[in-house]
């Protein structure tokens, strides 16, 4: 049976870096196929992707992978931990990927697994110094970077600092947290170019990508010439950018600002702390920022704290606008819906149809046979889709109805 390579993103948008990791991931692992699963309409920073789900899929449909399944909003939007959960779950249910393949910042993959074993079983000394750090009112990471320093060493601690090392860190975590490691093996690819939160834009050695997404979403919401971006994209994936800025369907947070004031006026206190998973202190914070802040990224600039960052209280805000629990991501994910596939990869999606231990949607219309669970959890999904459209309203952008909605192919 040919080898199956798994990758979890949001191409966000998809840019040269990433299909660099794509390509290095299909020969590193020798894989015929590739599966990816990727954030919906909502993203792990907390905010509404630049392009909605579809576009996003189409792009990696375009650029070489396979298939694309949609990774659950309630994950989509967690933490790194719930996030890294929800997708080694997801590729684990296919029953046909058999190797994990991500990017970090250190390239090699044994000091991840000491670290990711570290923090799976937390030490005493480890706890206390953690227990420690936030009681001071650190924030986690910083609190959690403090603990690894203190047990493992300096080095370590430098590791845990790079985002996508600490992504690749939940993803080990995961899969030995939910016994995959006999099942799913694991391999890194060294990230090339310009930084995960780097906001600059390089020309050279573009083919390496070394603009982050980051950087062409904000080059982009900076109302920036695209044509800059056609050396740091795969043009399969800068034309359909271009053709969905032309229809002003680039969306972001503060499209929303009027939903959170809506939110935070029309919902009791004892719901909003289920929904942002904040401390009553911090929520209480929030609100009364609210009442002289109007837009999204006003009230979170001046909301946030030493113990709360941006993105965390930017999560919290888009789980109150949702209507997402905090704690959803603690729930099993009932099926797997996928958002594209290459036609002439049509075997593989019959084979994962056969093998998966979960029900696979194709078609919305046709998913009639779910559980309940499943039912509940593909309303909220499409609650989020039509949100994710009512904040492009204001734009002039006609709402698009997800039951219509084909798959992405090429």
């Amino acid at each position: 049976m040919s080898k199956v390579c798994g990758i979890i993103t949001e191409y966000n948008p998809f840019h040269n870096g990433h299909a660099y990791h794509l390509d290095r991931s299909r020969r590193e692992v020798g894989a015929q196929d590739v599966i990816a699963v990727m954030s919906g309409d909502f993203v792990q920073r907390g905010e509404p992707a630049m392009l909605d789900k579809y576009r996003r899929a189409q792009m990696a449909i375009n650029c070489g992978v396979d298939i694309v399944l949609e990774l659950p909003v309630a994950w989509a939007t967690s933490s790194a931990e719930g996030f890294a959960d929800g997708a080694c779950r997801v590729l684990a249910a296919t029953n046909i990927v058999d190797t994990l393949c991500f990017g970090s910042e250190i390239g090699e993959i044994s000091p991840l697994w000491d670290i990711a074993r570290q923090l799976c079983r937390e030490t005493d000394e480890f706890k206390q110094v953690l227990k420690t750090n936030l009681a001071e009112g650190v924030s986690f990471p910083m609190a959690r970077a403090t603990a690894i320093a203190t047990t493992m060493g300096d080095d370590a601690a430098d590791i845990i600092n790079h985002p996508n090392n600490i992504l690749g860190i939940e993803y080990l975590k995961a899969i030995i947290n939910n016994d995959l490691v006999s099942r799913i093996a694991v391999r890194t690819i060294k990230r090339q170019g310009a930084a995960h939160n780097s906001d600059q834009l390089q020309t050279e050695h573009a083919s390496y990508g070394t603009a982050s997404a980051g950087a062409i979403r904000k080059h982009i919401h900076a109302g920036g010439d695209l044509a800059r971006l056609l050396p740091l994209m795969p043009q399969n994936s800068f034309r359909v950018l271009v053709g969905e800025h032309r229809k002003t369907s680039i969306n972001r947070l503060d499209n929303f600002s009027s939903y959170l004031h809506y939110a935070l006026h029309s919902t009791s206190k004892e719901q909003l702390l289920k929904l942002s998973g904040l401390s009553q202190s911090m929520l209480n914070r929030l609100v009364n920022t609210a009442k002289s802040h109007y837009l999204i990224s006003d009230v979170l600039e001046a909301t946030k704290s030493k113990s709360h960052t941006h993105t965390a209280l930017q999560r919290a805000v888009l789980r109150i606008i949702l209507g997402i629990y905090a704690d959803s991501a603690k729930a099993d994910i009932p099926y797997i819906r996928v958002l594209g596939f290459r036609r002439k990869k049509e075997a593989l999606l019959k084979r994962l149809h056969a093998t998966s231990a979960l029900p696979v949607v194709t078609n919305l219309k046709h998913a009639k046979n779910l559980s309940s669970n499943a039912h509940i959890m593909l309303e909220a999904e499409m609650s989020a889709t039509r949100a994710y459209w009512l904040g492009l309203k204001a734009q002039g952008v006609p709402e698009k109805n997800e039951l219509e909605r084909p798959m992405a192919m090429v």
